[in-house]
């Protein structure tokens, strides 16, 4: 699941939305079946069980793997790049959201011909869009226009991705690594971004203005974004790389200024246009201010403790810029009752679950501290002042600059200090990270990593670097290794990666190994002690008709764990054909085999798992209906092995949308497992129920209720928000964790949190 602003999932689709070849992982095949060769699988098994990684073999596959992808890279050209020039204006529009109406868009030639993402690839849009791009003393302004033929083929939802949108993505530097997003819907809900090679951070926010209009011909949108908000060079004109997207959620279309392959996203800034004769301002100081008040009560219950307790407390917020393109964030006893609880998981492996970062502080600019791959992150915030049961710890204060030294060069630095807690001591945290973009998505960074509190300490230090080969092929690494006292050797971990992206191939292979002794306390590891090798191929074959079967996708994915002795510890194979209709239904049968190497015996939901070795085979048929339509379903069914035993997994996922208002969600995750042991048996059952209502663009009330069945766990979140301007605003917020088996505590708390943001300079 991708990140989420203010609630709202990312709009303007990121990719083509192939199955992920890790996707399967998320319910782990197993089945004993696989002893015979079926569909020619049988080979994995024996062949894994075998093979004995080395480092230098990792090294030599990635070379062989480099110069194929080298050569697969210089294959495609991509179509010229278009350019307009920016027209100053004399008179500021008037910020309504009507652009046809107001004279100060009457002089200006719009951007027109979008062409289409998806369905067609390559063809014209079929609704027609047009875009002023413009500029004043102060602001960047931009007017749009969305024809659609009817109100009626308007679709708004509070999920993002099933909304009529439009989006700007903006590469002020033209690095074509590094820019921001902004977009908004037809009844104008702000959506910001910062992007970092690819990635879209949703939850970077920043002071900003749009209001829509439906109108005769659809619906349009007028911009107001501040040059404070944004960070550029110091040329006094300026030419940006921009483009801009558009999606028609009634027939599914979505479209661009500046055309795109289908296997690349409107984030892919080296495939943007361009727009000249940009005359920014000169440099001052910004300064915003943001404090919070709030008011609560909790209620804790346990074994160990029963209290009500009043919660009153003040703090706040900074930004300050210390130069054009570098700022500074501060802050003081910030607390996250305003933030959604956890998304209940059940695990029934024996690795570590990922869970990830949800509070607004630390997601922000997040994207430059990501430092990892394949189950590894160097630094991870979610093990910052969050205690082992998911209890989320105010902070004492922090401090974080990050933007751009030179044009080149990303720099970030983080401290925090988060306060004690039940279980855990008052800590420390030092966060160092530089990196250095280069040519053709290429970089080069390090990272460093502190921890200190409770008389121990930990460090973790990386390298990581990327190249990018033409416009399809690129190579990724990283080095890391930690420092924890009382562990002396196999601190350290290192992989390689290379991926090729085509509109017909997708081909990814990857090589890791992570040391026993490998330890980042403030980052993730979902297992150690291991080497591994993966690879993938996904073929896509597409159909230009319309109307019908859009694209048929092959996909095969195998990887392999191994611990230093040559042991198999993991291996897993899985095959799938995936069929796409135009309409956004699709169908997807898939075998999975999985081998496991247990060397102890471990539990799952209170069951014992003995070592040994294991050999499964799953089937699973899954289908999702059209994603035009108000109500929409997943369905999965599969049955196969489970540790010698029989596992059946069923999941069924459903959305409503009534009235442009409503959106409805609800999952049900069912696992029936039944194992050859005596009473050994047992379900592991998931359900949740999202609902969410829009009084407007700033006002909504959402409520999610979470039951962990296995472990009868409740978790309650019910949350009105009212916001003004980047993210600040009221919020009225009643949360519950409910621990039936009252091991740990349970929690109830409702909290009322007012924040304010004030522009100083």
């Amino acid at each position: 699941m991708l990140a989420t602003h203010a609630g709202e999932p990312t709009p303007y689709v990121n990719a083509k939305p192939k199955r992920r070849h890790a996707s399967c992982a998320a319910y782990p095949a197993r089945n004993h079946y696989a002893q015979t060769s079926f569909l020619g699988f049988g080979w994995i098994r024996p062949c894994l069980r075998k093979v004995k990684p080395r480092a230098s073999s990792l090294v030599s596959t990635c070379v062989i793997a480099a110069t194929i992808s080298l050569t697969i890279g210089v294959w495609a050209q991509e179509p010229p790049r278009p350019h307009v020039v920016a027209s100053k204006l004399e008179k500021l529009p008037t910020l309504d959201g009507d652009v046809k109406g107001d004279p100060a868009w009457q002089s200006l030639t719009p951007i027109t011909n979008f062409t289409q993402w998806q369905p067609t690839n390559g063809a014209p849009a079929t609704r027609r869009t047009e875009v002023y791009f413009a500029y004043s003393d102060e602001f960047v302004h931009v007017g749009v226009i969305c024809h659609e033929p009817s109100q009626d083929d308007i679709i708004i939802s509070s999920d993002g991705f099933q909304s009529d949108s439009f989006a700007m993505a903006i590469d002020t530097f033209r690095n074509a690594q590094t820019g921001f997003m902004f977009g908004t819907n037809p009844i104008g809900v702000e959506y910001d971004a910062s992007l970092d090679n690819e990635y879209a951070d949703w939850n970077w926010s920043t002071s900003w203005k749009v209001r829509t209009k439906y109108i005769d011909e659809g619906w349009s949108a007028e911009f107001e974004i501040p040059f404070t908000s944004l960070r550029y060079g110091n040329d006094e004109v300026q030419t940006w790389g921009v483009n801009f997207a558009r999606i028609s959620r009634k027939i599914n279309e979505q479209s661009h200024w500046a055309a795109l392959p289908i296997q690349f996203s409107t984030y892919r800034l080296s495939l943007a246009g361009q727009i000249g004769g940009i005359k920014v301002p000169r440099y001052r100081q910004n300064l915003k201010i943001t404090p919070y008040a709030l008011s609560g009560i909790v209620k804790s219950e346990g074994a160990s403790v029963n209290s009500t307790d009043r919660e009153n407390d003040l703090g706040f917020d900074l930004k300050y810029s210390v130069t054009r393109s570098l700022t500074l964030d501060a802050t003081y006893n910030t607390d996250f009752a305003q933030v959604e609880l956890d998304q209940l998981q059940v695990n029934l492996g024996r690795f570590n679950l990922f869970f990830p970062e949800t509070r607004p502080f630390f997601l922000e600019n997040a994207g430059l501290f990501y430092v990892g791959f394949g189950g590894v992150q160097l630094f991870h915030s979610r093990n910052i002042g969050i205690e082992p049961g998911g209890l989320k710890l105010p902070l004492t204060g922090g401090a974080r600059i990050t933007g751009k030294v030179g044009s080149s060069n990303n720099l970030g630095m983080l401290f925090v200090r988060a306060e004690s807690g039940e279980y855990l001591p008052q800590n420390d945290f030092f966060v160092g990270r530089f990196n250095r973009e280069m040519k053709n998505r290429s970089s080069l960074g390090f990272i460093f990593v502190n921890r200190e509190g409770g008389d121990t300490e930990n460090q973790t230090f990386g390298i990581d670097g990327k190249w990018g080969v033409g416009e399809h092929t690129d190579f990724q690494g990283y080095v890391g290794k930690t420092n924890t006292p009382g562990i002396k050797d196999d601190d350290h971990a290192f992989a390689l990666g290379s991926n090729y992206r085509s509109s017909v191939w997708n081909l990814n292979l990857g090589l890791a190994e992570v040391g026993s002794g490998f330890n980042p306390e403030v980052g993730f590891t979902s297992r150690i002690g291991y080497r591994a090798v993966s690879g993938g191929i996904h073929h896509t074959t597409s159909f230009p008709e319309k109307g019908g079967l859009k694209e048929w996708n092959q996909i095969l994915f195998l990887d392999g764990f191994w611990d230093f002795d040559g042991y198999l510890e993991s291996g897993f194979g899985h095959l799938e054909t995936w069929w796409l209709w135009e309409n956004g239904a699709d169908f997807w049968p898939v075998i999975n085999l999985v081998s496991e190497g247990v060397k102890y015996d471990f539990d799952i939901v209170g069951v014992t798992i003995p070592a040994g070795d294991y050999d499964n085979l799953e089937f699973s048929i899954n289908t999702t209906s059209p994603s035009t339509k108000p109500l929409r379903a997943t369905l999965r069914l599969s049955q196969g092995g489970f540790y010698n035993g029989d596992r059946f997994n069923a999941g069924l996922y459903l959305a409503y949308r009534v009235e442009n208002k409503w959106d409805i969600s609800a999952s049900y995750t069912h696992n029936n497992i039944d194992l050859p042991t005596k009473d050994s048996a047992f379900t592991a059952d998931l359900a949740r129920l999202g609902v969410t209502y829009m009084f407007s663009a700033k006002a909504r009330l959402s409520a999610l209720v979470q039951h962990n069945i296995a472990e009868d766990i409740f978790a309650t979140n019910v949350r009105f928000s009212w916001l003004r301007t980047a993210n600040t605003g009221f919020y009225l917020v009643y949360s519950e964790f409910d621990e039936r088996r009252g091991i740990g505590a349970n929690r109830k708390q409702l909290v009322l949190k007012y924040t304010h943001l004030f522009d100083v300079l």
